[in-house]
């Protein structure tokens, strides 16, 4: 049997010997703070603490989500517009936005959702499409979940957007877009 030692015992015999060395050369009198060796391997978190994005990458990530929410959007093509792996993607992104990159692209539709909703008189089956959403049970379903009321009791308290004011340059191109295609 070989025998292994890990990186936190190793770190526990360097401090030991600092420490000695340092009461050897009567060094710790210079310290505000008796000095001693630790007596156990210290333990560490489960979780180590994660980067979180740089503004850039958010600012990018942000644009290309409204912009693109009404088509399927991958975590492989969110990484790739600010040159990270998959992993070290979604690590960042959830310290840096406060939930997973599927939860916020779907809160991102749900919004746009929201703007089409009490801008235009189009059908939520219409609305669920253009925000890139499957069908119109699922806008519902989901839009329920976040917002707390139905899209239609939406549409009802926030006709003709008069309480919207956050609407995104993009959504404005949707509310377009859909226009056409039911005109079509």
């Amino acid at each position: 049997m070989q025998n292994q030692v890990s990186s936190a015992q190793l770190r526990l015999a360097n401090n030991q010997a600092v420490v000695w060395s340092l009461n050897t050369h009567g060094l710790t009198a210079h310290f505000p703070t008796p000095v001693s060796a630790p007596t156990k391997t210290p333990t560490f978190p489960r979780g180590r603490t994660v980067a979180g994005l740089a503004e850039w990458q958010k600012n990018k990530i942000a644009r290309y989500i409204d912009d693109n929410v009404e088509s399927c959007i991958r975590v492989q093509e969110l990484g790739a517009q600010v040159r990270l792996s998959v992993s070290r993607f979604s690590k960042g992104f959830k310290a840096s936005f406060g939930k997973s990159p599927y939860d916020y692209v779907l809160a991102r539709r749900i919004e746009a959702a929201k703007f089409l909703i009490a801008s235009t008189d189009e059908p939520l089956s219409q609305i669920a499409q253009a925000c890139g959403l499957s069908d119109q049970a699922h806008l519902s379903k989901v839009f329920k979940r976040l917002v707390g009321v139905t899209p239609l009791n939406w549409r009802r308290r926030h006709a003709n957007g008069s309480t919207i004011t956050t609407a995104s340059h993009s959504w404005s191109r949707l509310a377009q877009s859909s226009e056409r295609a039911i005109a079509v």
